[in-house]
């Protein structure tokens, strides 16, 4: 990925060439100072409303979403740059076919089919096995599933499996992941809680898989040492949350989706276990649980050695099935149809469950609706900008992605032509009530003058943000700049707060915070206009 970045700068000028004054003068001004809250409001009032349904992959709250956002893009003035589509009135006389808003493509959606058989197998002596069979749902539960899987394989423990050069801690240190199950204590020990942020400890368990795949683990399994069961009630107490006046959805850890592949589908199996299936795995070996996370609380205990004696056996069945789904691209064309700017942000979420709703205002209605505005301001400028600029708001992000990476794989060869995305993912959040201006700004350090640039930008317009910058040689993160960082592709990212909310039904609209979310739109537009229009 470095050859990459280095293959695609070279070059180019590392630096902006500052302007005199912003492109469009009076017009630009007038709107940067058109992003209101109300605007905001009006948009995401009804985007993450009970009308959506929550917005879930393929399903027709996000089918209507796509459709009010093309809608919007329509009323603002972006042209379409979807797939191409004829018009029946003239099918057979003539060429007449025109784009459509929808960049469409299939993803293959997964389901549970017979249900999975788990057996703990322990060597005890030279003719002796033991073997006990724990319980779909009640003591174990798979999920994520994309294919059919049976196998027998050892079982490593790797703590809360934690690798963080920063402290020094690696908990795969000198193991041997290939072809063996990893057990991890679910959730982050906390002596973290003073040394990483809320969303640095929530990206732990993806952390955690991500190296057990790469050591050519065959799957994950995790425990909360306080879980009878290994996954909540089906029915969660949302006392506080209306019912959607729908039918109700199974939910999302039903269903996994997946792009399809030329290769054989991913077999890493991913598996819940309950506190008691996982005491079976530590039998005969003196750990205790409850006092390694007591003793985590202070400082990072090293994992014990599981003995070699035990293994798992586990069977899943899936059923699959391929399902549509859609990004909406729109397009502002510039006076050079050759350098591009992509805007994005994911408009899917989790859906329904049980009749509760998660609308999720923040994550990613409020990202959205700011891409959607940046677009609106543009051609309310009434001046056609130096660069293209593609409006792309993506499908599938929450199944990994997907929306993203498929519009990412489609791009012509090499990819030069993009020269930046800026992504927006969750922007009307405080850090906390103390910090009502605080924001990250994500970028490639090979670009120090997107800080100036900012820099100048907030003071300039008068945007009160208090901006903590990050530049990064591989920009962090599980929303989908990392599409475009994979393919050597340079972004920049606005995040304010990552609240309690977060995937909760607990998302709604009260929960904005509409002042961070206007500044940071603001900042947004300011900064594309400027490079939309400038050389770099």
């Amino acid at each position: 990925m470095k050859k990459l970045i280095l293959v695609f700068f070279f070059g180019i000028w590392a630096f902006l060439i500052p302007s005199v004054a912003q492109t469009g003068g009076d017009s630009f001004l007038k709107a940067l100072n058109n992003i209101k809250e109300d605007v905001l409001k009006a948009q995401l009032g009804f985007l993450a409303s009970d009308w959506m349904e929550g917005r879930a992959t393929a399903t027709r709250g996000d089918y209507m979403a796509s459709d009010y956002i093309a809608s919007q893009l329509r009323l603002f003035g972006v042209a379409p740059a979807g797939d191409l589509q004829a018009d029946k009135s003239t099918a057979g006389l003539f060429d007449s076919s025109e784009n459509t808003y929808f960049q469409n493509f299939t993803l293959i959606k997964t389901i549970p089919g017979e249900p999975p058989v788990m057996k703990i197998i322990v060597s005890e002596g030279k003719d002796h096995i033991r073997t006990t069979n724990p319980q779909p749902d009640t003591d174990f539960f798979v999920y994520g599933q994309r294919q059919s899987v049976e196998m027998e394989a050892p079982v490593v423990f790797v703590g809360y499996g934690i690798r963080n050069e920063k402290l020094r801690i690696d908990d795969f240190s000198n193991l041997d992941l290939r072809g063996k199950l990893v057990l991890r204590i679910a959730g982050s020990p906390g002596f973290l809680e003073d040394k990483l942020s809320v969303a640095e400890m929530l990206y732990l368990s993806r952390d955690a898989e991500r190296i057990a795949r790469q050591a050519g683990a065959a799957g994950m399994i995790t425990f909360d040492p306080s879980a009878a069961v290994p996954v909540p009630p089906r029915r969660n107490p949302f006392p506080d949350i209306a019912y959607a006046e729908a039918s109700q959805s199974p939910g999302r850890r039903s269903a996994s989706y997946s792009l399809p592949s030329t290769k054989s589908p991913d077999s890493f199996i991913s598996i819940l276990v309950s506190a008691r299936t996982a005491d079976e795995l530590f039998s005969g070996t003196g750990f205790n649980v409850e006092e390694f996370v007591s003793n985590s609380v202070k400082k990072h205990v090293k994992p014990i050695t599981l003995p070699a004696d035990r293994k798992i056996y586990i069977k899943t069945n899936v059923k699959t099935e391929n399902v549509r789904v859609r990004n909406v691209v729109g397009i502002i064309k510039g006076k050079d149809t050759s350098q591009i700017i992509v805007l994005g942000a994911h408009y899917d979420h989790m859906g329904m469950s049980d009749g509760y709703v998660w609308n999720d205002a923040d994550d990613n209605g409020s990202g959205t609706v700011g891409i959607m505005t940046i677009a609106k301001a543009i051609m309310e400028t009434g001046i056609k900008p130096e660069k293209t600029i593609i409006i792309a708001l993506w499908a599938a992000e929450e199944n990994g992605l997907l929306g993203s990476r498929y519009f990412v794989s489609k791009l012509p060869r090499p990819v030069n032509n993009i020269r930046l995305n800026l992504n927006f993912d969750m922007i009307s959040r405080y850090v906390s009530e103390n910090e009502p201006n605080k924001a990250f700004m994500i970028y490639n350090d090979t670009f120090p003058a997107f800080k100036t640039m900012t820099e100048r930008n907030l003071k300039e317009y008068g945007i009160d943000l208090d901006i903590e910058y990050q530049p990064s040689a591989n920009p962090p993160g599980g929303s989908d700049h990392r599409s475009f960082v994979d393919a050597g592709i340079p972004i920049m990212r606005f995040k304010p707060g990552h609240r309690e909310e977060y995937h909760t039904p607990y998302d709604e609209v009260s929960t904005v915070d509409w002042d961070i979310m206007k500044k940071i739109v603001r900042i947004g537009f300011a900064n594309i206009w400027e490079l939309a229009n400038s050389e770099w």
